[in-house]
């Protein structure tokens, strides 16, 4: 049997660098940041050692040291994977830059699921953990059982418990561009599509969109407001048609402010069966700026929902919860969403 390869050490690497082994941990693993000094000359020859001899941190042993890990657990859910992908990416490229790594579990809506994964990543020493998945209204009061007693835990739109840091996208500001924008396009009837009634996000957009076409005197009669039937991100061809039929063809809406990039795409293309032209006879308005939206002809006009400006808020939230420096003014952090112009207004 051939030997086993065996584990490079911090020692191996002071030996070899001639500089002591509490230098090299601290260069390394940021230990005893309080107490050890060392140049840059000698963190560059620190790291370029490290990298000829391929070192990779015992994470099992800094945990039972009580160290930092350098690793965050990330949570997220099956609903709206699209946008939660895409934000996926940019908190794992800021991730990066700090010096963190990602430890991702996918769960489906089930607060069962939620807590072992919160119980995972706590028993492997995860230095925080994100929850990005939209908390829906009937899960809440079993995730709060589920949350209580934990710390340096991450919610994504709003908290379950008060104490929770939350990172959310400012949704009604979103809708307050998108009515704007259609008003200053002449739009006099605008109509809103939602794709379920139980969906919290759904219920603020509504909201929203009641509230600014009211500002701008405009028609705000539940007429124009059109909910899936069938409550469900994806959109079908059944559920298009009967948008279209309640919303133009009975209450003769000049715009929609579709749920998503996709519902958007769908509406343009049955309005099209339908014999209606984007823009000259109807505006149509997507959320989430997805690749889709800038191929699609005419190009969609959107919100983008800058999830780079996200990723490091959360990670500023993880930081500061970290170092015990959060206070209950800062828990919140409240991204400003941007609307992006393109044809189909």
């Amino acid at each position: 049997m051939a030997e086993e390869t065996r584990k490079v050490r911090l020692l191996d690497i002071a030996n070899q660098a001639g500089v002591s082994r509490a230098a090299v941990g601290h260069i390394l693993n940021n230990s005893g940041a309080d107490c050890v000094r060392v140049s840059e000359a000698t963190r560059e020859k620190v790291l370029k050692i490290a990298a000829e001899l391929d070192y990779r941190p015992n994470r099992a042993a800094q945990r039972l040291r009580g160290m930092p890990t350098q690793i965050i657990g990330v949570i997220l859910d099956t609903v709206n994977m699209a946008v939660f992908s895409a934000r996926l990416a940019a908190i794992e490229e800021e991730s990066r830059k700090r010096g963190y790594r990602l430890m991702v579990g996918q769960v489906h809506h089930d607060p069962t699921e939620i807590k072992t994964y919160l119980d995972d990543f706590t028993d492997h020493g995860m230095d925080a953990i994100l929850c990005m998945f939209d908390v829906m209204h009937d899960i809440r009061p079993k995730l709060k059982k589920v949350f209580r007693g934990r710390e340096n835990i991450i919610l994504h739109s709003s908290p379950i418990l008060k104490t929770q840091p939350c990172v959310r996208v400012e949704t009604s500001s979103a809708i307050e561009q998108l009515v704007d924008h259609l008003v200053e396009r002449g739009r006099k009837r605008i109509a809103i599509q939602l794709w379920s009634p139980s969906d919290h996000l759904m219920s603020i957009r509504c909201n929203a969109w009641q509230e600014n076409v009211k500002r701008n005197k405009l028609p705000s009669t539940n007429s124009l407001v059109w909910t899936n039937p069938e409550a469900t991100q994806k959109p079908s061809r059944e559920a298009i048609d009967d948008c279209i039929q309640k919303l133009v063809i009975k209450n003769k809406a000049d715009a929609i402010i579709a749920s998503n990039d996709e519902w958007a795409v769908r509406i343009m293309q049955g309005l099209h069966r339908h014999g209606y032209s984007v823009p000259e006879d109807l505006a149509v308005t997507g959320y989430d700026n997805l690749d889709i939206a800038d191929v699609i002809e005419p190009g969609l006009t959107t919100i983008d929902q800058c999830h780079a400006d996200y990723a490091k808020e959360a990670l500023n939230l993880v930081e500061e919860s970290l170092a015990g420096t959060l206070t209950a003014s800062q828990r919140l952090r409240v991204i400003r969403p941007k609307l992006i112009v393109r044809e189909s207004t």
